[in-house]
């Protein structure tokens, strides 16, 4: 029975990373060459760096300088990318995709798992997998070539442990491996492996590991210098992420909560900037849509959602089971929030970090909703703001498209 179990898990996850990746496949198909050209596409995608960063996935000799925020990003994709170009041979982006789709499968996988381990049967398993993958933070930045779904699987590896360590014991070895993995790809995602540690450890043993994790990101950072070029030590630190904090173009408090808790899930009316001198696309925005202006469908998923993530945050605090690991999901979210509270111009640019991070909140909802209730209500929320996600893709593209 137990074997026949798993059999059922595996086939359910294996057929939510195929419709992911047909889903994800159609909408990347779509977006224009121009998106990709060094200087054109610089910001247009909601302030992403697309073409220097399928620049650094493919290409050694390229600018490799952001990794002073990006640990050890480059030593670990660009061969990645480069192994997959020589067994299935293709275009620049058609490298870097099948890489980021080789993600989106370990991260469906991951948060199916993670799921299960929280307790949720397989049709709620399925249906908040669903809702993930019909997110905005999901179909936006699972489809373009960006550090964002990478570094939201090293989130979502650190939730693992925790929920893992929720049921058993767990080993150093592993609290130190998924801190390195929270930091290898995005400096402020280490927060994470520190509030595993924190929890999971007494405060000497926890700086301890921690030290040891860092000392590996750090070291590795030596041969990630030597062969890409301008690769930076990330901690020498950053004057430059000073010019990000506290832009009055980022709006209120306000505009950056919504864009955290809101915009990850469903996408609100888009804007397009107007393009520079040197950039020939404009540039998307939602920093300062309003949450309503998405439509009715659009509406009807974020209060779904909304609701699922209030149902969840009740349940997690009833679950006394689940109390570390709570600590560490609300230590990670808690860090995440203030950051981008006063860092960054779009907010939604983070989306796919904060994924993980409140799909796992939302999954709670199974412990004090009724029946089937909170499954369900996210598999309407799915199939609404899949819709809605979509059509929002489409229109961003058009966008991009009519530049002149």
């Amino acid at each position: 029975m137990k074997n026949r179990g798993i059999a059922w898990d595996v086939l359910l996850a294996a057929l939510l990373c195929v419709l992911a990746l047909a889903v994800l496949a159609t909408l990347t198909r779509q977006l224009p060459a121009a998106l990709f050209a060094r200087e054109q596409g610089l910001d247009a995608w909601f302030q992403a760096d697309m073409p220097r960063v399928l620049a650094n996935m493919v290409d050694a000799g390229s600018n490799h300088y952001r990794t002073k925020v990006h640990p050890i990003a480059s030593i670990l994709i660009h061969p990645v990318v480069g192994g997959l170009r020589l067994l299935w041979p293709g275009t620049d982006l058609q490298a870097g995709m099948r890489f980021i789709g080789i993600v989106a499968v370990l991260w469906i996988c991951g948060f199916y798992a993670l799921a299960r381990l929280l307790g949720c049967g397989r049709f709620a398993t399925a249906c908040f997998s669903l809702m993930a993958i019909g997110s905005a933070g999901f179909l936006f930045w699972f489809s373009v070539p960006e550090t964002y779904a990478p570094g939201s699987l090293t989130l979502l590896a650190v939730l693992l442990a925790a929920a893992l360590a929720a049921r058993r014991p767990v080993s150093d070895r592993l609290i130190v491996d998924v801190s390195i993995a929270s930091l290898a790809i995005t400096v402020t995602n280490w927060v994470a492996g520190l509030a595993l540690a924190l929890v999971e450890r007494p405060w000497r043993r926890a700086l301890g590991l921690s030290a040891v994790a860092f000392a590996v990101v750090a070291v590795l950072t030596v041969p990630q210098r030597l062969f890409y070029s301008y690769a930076k030590f990330f901690f020498l630190g950053s004057r430059e992420e000073l010019d990000y904090m506290n832009l009055q173009a980022s709006g209120t408090w306000l505009h950056r909560l919504a864009g955290m808790f809101w915009s990850t899930f469903s996408l609100p009316e888009l804007q397009a900037l107007p393009a520079d001198e040197v950039q020939r696309l404009p540039q998307l925005s939602v920093q300062l849509s309003s949450p309503a202006s998405g439509g009715w469908i659009g509406m009807a998923a974020l209060g779904l959602w909304t609701l699922l993530l209030l149902a969840g945050a009740w349940g997690l605090a009833r679950s006394p089971a689940w109390r570390r690991f709570g600590a560490v999901l609300g230590l990670t979210l808690g860090a995440q929030v203030l950051l981008h509270l006063v860092y960054g111009e779009e907010t939604f640019l983070y989306a796919a970090h904060f994924l993980p991070l409140l799909m796992a909140v939302a999954l709670f909802s199974v412990r004090v909703l009724p029946g089937g209730l909170a499954a369900s209500m996210a598999l309407l929320a799915a199939g609404l703001a899949a819709f809605h996600n979509t059509a929002t893709y489409e229109a961003a593209v058009r966008l991009l498209q009519q530049a002149p």
